[in-house]
């Protein structure tokens, strides 16, 4: 086992996947405040149609209704964390049932997304996540 690799924790791979399902949540209802609790200032998100967005960006589009989550119903959650006490990330793949919109770009259907968080003070925030078109 690559001693960078931290799958001997579970507590942390379900805090993981909990703030996953927090920021979930929060896209989901258009909660600007919890989202800020689990996505980093410096967090890139990248549309399945190839799109960069900050997060000002995103909480932006989400506020003004330019952008709206209608259902993201996640599935075959995987995750890994890397590192120690002093910094550990935290990578969940999952795929998710989707309907999005964002300006003129609409995605339904099935979505494959990674999503890379990082521990800082004892909370998991997502700093990157690409989405792509995924088949069922």
């Amino acid at each position: 086992m690559n001693d960078n690799i931290d799958d001997d924790a579970p507590d942390l791979h379900a805090s993981l996947i909990a703030a996953h399902h927090d920021r979930m949540n929060a896209v989901l209802t258009g909660d600007l405040d919890a989202l800020v609790k689990v996505v980093g200032e410096d967090m890139i998100y990248v549309s399945s149609f190839g799109k960069a967005h900050t997060r000002a960006e995103v909480m932006a589009a989400i506020q003004s209704g330019a952008m709206k989550i209608e259902r993201m119903v996640s599935y075959d959650i995987s995750t890994r964390i890397y590192g120690n006490t002093g910094g550990q990330i935290g990578i969940l793949l999952y795929r998710a049932d989707t309907k999005m919109i964002n300006g003129d770009d609409v995605t339904e259907g099935i979505t494959a997304s990674t999503s890379i968080y990082e521990m800082r003070d004892g909370h998991w925030y997502m700093i990157s996540q690409h989405q792509s078109p995924a088949e069922e």
